[in-house]
């Protein structure tokens, strides 16, 4: 059976690395030169193409899927705190036990409706937790905190 990566053009493949970089679509259109409509085009056509519902889940299969170096899921350099360094302890200990559950969810690929529904908490108290979340890892959005929660080993 062919990988679905395979199925995707030179193009889709350099704006999934990018984006599994945790890069915004705006950096994703400046770097690769394009217009950010149409890094909109390319993300829908990987979706498709790998059965991904969202950026989370699309960033997730370019690193399981070998398609990215470890190094390379970091946030970008604007992000206020930087990934931990390899022999540094794990992100867990400024995060409080319900936060890494949020967290460890997110980067399945949940969305908030579902971690609410496995943690029994409202939607309201996940965005909140999430808020939380990004503010002390110094992600901006959700695809830079899964990626971190991988990088730290949380999921």
């Amino acid at each position: 059976m062919e990988e679905p990566a395979a199925k995707l053009t030179c193009r889709e493949l350099e704006v999934l690395r990018l984006l599994a970089q945790g890069l915004s679509n705006r950096l994703i259109a400046r770097k690769l030169d394009i217009s950010e409509k149409t890094v909109k085009n390319h993300l829908s056509n990987i979706y498709c193409k790998i059965g991904a519902t969202h950026r989370t889940q699309a960033a997730l299969y370019a690193q399981y899927a070998g398609l990215t170096d470890p190094g390379e899921a970091a946030p970008p350099a604007s992000a206020p705190a930087p990934l931990p360094e390899k022999d540094a302890p794990p992100a867990g200990p400024c995060l409080t036990a319900r936060e890494r559950g949020v967290l460890c969810l997110l980067a399945w690929g949940l969305s908030n409706r579902l971690i609410a529904q496995r943690l029994d908490i409202s939607e309201k108290t996940v965005k909140n937790h999430l808020s939380n979340i990004y503010c002390k890892i110094g992600a901006t959005h959700r695809t830079q905190a899964a990626l971190y929660a991988q990088y730290a080993d949380l999921a």
